[in-house]
């Protein structure tokens, strides 16, 4: 497939995410019958509890053998095999435009594993992109090509408000499932926000936070003019050992409090660097968050 090739850079990326098997460690609800179980009950196929029966109800799962030994109706209930529904919010701002390979790249290819999991196992994967854009939804493995095509097209863009894009996509975050947000969470306006729009919809959140190597130990010196790759913001610095001792505590106090939000609220969570192989990454990310078999 070219498009796994082109986008992992790696003609041998669909025997390893092929390994790989995302499961909903919660139930999650859905329209469409896939390979998660929900606790909501109906006509399903795996047996699980019986219920007095009431007028209306169909006939056809009464038990008989119940009836015949208790002479009183009974229904059977079932649990209905029920297919995820996988929101990638992918941050492309230009600050996940730097490194290499790029933040953006990287979140890409984490999230196209992801999604490739998720659409050999019939989920319905939608790619949110941040700031908002066009959505894109995808469902089963006949998809994955333009799939990942999608991903491929998207080009950073704009400055980081994660809450905003996130509250652009609110007629798409009605339907609960598994929430996933890929960003180096650079947000003037904090990570916080968009993470409490999701976890107040009910869904199931995993923070994916992309670094570059370079953004936890810069190593930089002199007189130096800093650009904000967003809004085109300078300042002319002398950049000291106290400097970067200042914004190395400062990178570490972001990343804390991430790891800390994430802890106290049951949130899944991972800090990938983009110089580590995507197919280890992933792996990590899924077993932190309980969701591999």
């Amino acid at each position: 497939m070219s498009e796994a090739g082109r986008l992992f850079d790696d003609p041998d990326s669909l025997r390893w995410l092929a390994r790989l098997d995302l499961l909903a460690r919660q139930v999650i609800s859905g329209a469409r019958r896939g390979e998660h179980r929900s606790r909501r009950r109906g006509a399903g196929t795996v047996f699980s509890d019986h219920r007095s029966y009431s007028r209306g109800d169909d006939l056809r799962y009464v038990d008989w053998n119940v009836y015949g030994r208790l002479g009183a109706l009974f229904l059977k209930e079932f649990e209905i095999e029920e297919s995820a529904n996988v929101l990638l919010l992918l941050d492309r701002s230009l600050s996940m435009d730097f490194g290499e390979p790029a933040k953006l790249l990287y979140a890409k290819r984490i999230a196209g594993a992801l999604g490739f999991i998720g659409l050999c196992h019939m989920d319905r994967v939608e790619v949110l992109p941040l700031p908002a854009g066009e959505p894109r939804a995808f469902t089963g493995r006949r998809q994955v090509p333009a799939f990942f095509e999608h991903l491929l097209s998207l080009e950073a863009k704009g400055g980081t408000d994660l809450l905003s894009g996130v509250r652009a996509y609110l007629p798409r975050l009605r339907r609960r499932g598994v929430a996933v947000l890929l960003s180096d969470l650079c947000d003037p306006g904090g990570f916080r926000p968009a993470l409490e729009f999701l976890r107040h919809r009910r869904h199931r959140v995993f923070i994916v936070q992309v670094v570059a190597p370079w953004e936890l130990k810069p190593e930089i010196s002199g007189n130096l003019r800093l650009v904000d790759c967003e809004d085109g913001t300078r300042l002319d610095v002398r950049m000291t050992d106290d400097l970067l001792r200042a914004y190395r505590e400062a990178f570490r106090r972001l990343c804390a409090s991430v790891a800390g939000y994430a802890l106290r609220h049951g949130v899944g969570h991972a800090r990938l660097r983009t110089d580590r192989p995507v197919s280890e990454a992933v792996l990590s990310l899924l077993r932190r968050g309980g969701v591999v078999r």
